[in-house]
């Protein structure tokens, strides 16, 4: 699966994961097949490779944006309708010489329409990318660099003007206009559709997140090797189902195999790997630890350990986990079991 093509929420991947739990096991030839070593070597350790590019930056907070430091990238807000309006993002590119401070969340208003409705803004939470994507940690828009973007998510429910009929085509706003926080100037965004009238009279709503960091583009892939990957036991064996407690570490294994008949896979390179237990928790990219990693024949496969957080919060019983190789390039393989949280 890619980035774009999951629409679906969170608690349906887990229930589509649990449909499929144990199906999968014979499409995986033996665990070292042609490759005897793979199958005597040790499992690779873990180990919290947190790659430059996604550290929390140790520098101090910048002077806060300014209007004129930021352009509108795109088009502006691309909205697209939802089960209880619209919804669309808009990214800003610091275009100073300077680093900047661009946090917390902005006012947000739609301006310029000959009559326009009472709006209400609505602070809605931060939200982590959608698996498998990958962003830099919030705390890097404290001090957003020259050229770096931050995105904002805004939602739009209920726009009715005065003489507007319910389902009629009204006079749209001309631009969104953001204000940014602390008295810093507002930045007016062109958009691309108008949410519906669906309850005359009713203020316009407008949910707004915090500023959040863009989402790392996809490049070029780690290998061209065709691979594939699958959760296992400390001796190889197909595991579809894990357990773990709340606020406890999760430690499982996962299974890289060389589907190719005629390349060795080597890790000369060493890719990232994101994973994510759904429907609660967030992804974590690490790199994965190719110190300890051996060439890997073809037909043959290689074991990592693998470690990761059980949040507090995480809903008692089934949950789902899902591992993806090489989340910035190739964004594949992928491996998913189903976790039962006590």
């Amino acid at each position: 699966m890619r980035a774009g093509s999951r629409s679906f929420a969170a608690g349906g991947a887990v229930a589509a994961l649990l449909a499929l739990a144990g199906c999968g096991s014979g499409q995986h030839p033996a665990s070292g097949s042609g490759n005897a070593s793979a199958h005597s070597a040790p499992t690779v350790r873990w180990a919290r490779i947190v790659p430059v590019t996604l550290r929390a930056p140790q520098t101090t907070a910048a002077a806060p944006c300014r209007a004129a430091d930021l352009k509108v990238q795109g088009s502006g807000i691309v909205f697209q309708a939802t089960a209880a309006g619209a919804s669309g993002t808009v990214a800003l590119r610091n275009v100073s010489s300077r680093p900047c401070r661009l946090t917390g969340r902005p006012q947000v208003r739609f301006v310029g329409a000959p009559q326009s409705p009472r709006q209400l803004q609505n602070p809605e939470p931060a939200v982590s990318p959608e698996f498998p994507a990958v962003s830099k940690p919030v705390s890097s828009l404290r001090a957003l660099p020259p050229g770096s973007t931050a995105t904002l998510s805004v939602q739009w429910n209920n726009w009715c003007p005065p003489g507007a009929r319910q389902g009629k085509a009204v006079l749209a706003p001309k631009a969104v206009r953001v204000t940014l926080p602390g008295g810093s100037g507002s930045i007016d965004v062109p958009y691309n559709a108008v949410t519906a009238c669906l309850q005359r009279g009713a203020p316009s709503t407008i949910g707004v997140r915090p500023f959040q960091p863009e989402i790392l583009p996809v490049g070029k892939p780690w290998s061209t090797i065709p691979l594939t990957a699958r959760v296992v036991t400390d001796s190889g064996a197909s595991t579809p189902t894990l357990q773990a407690a709340r606020g406890s570490t999760l430690r499982y294994v996962v299974e890289l195999r060389n589907a190719s008949t005629n390349e060795t896979l080597r890790f000369g390179a060493c890719p990232l790997f994101v994973q994510e237990l759904a429907p609660i928790g967030s992804s974590e990219a690490y790199r994965l630890n190719c110190d300890g990693a051996h060439a890997v024949r073809p037909g043959g496969s290689i074991r990592f350990n693998v470690e990761l957080d059980i949040p507090r919060n995480a809903p008692p019983g089934d949950n789902g986990l899902f591992w993806e190789l090489d989340p910035l390039g190739t964004q594949g393989p992928e491996a998913t079991a189903r976790v039962v949280v006590r």
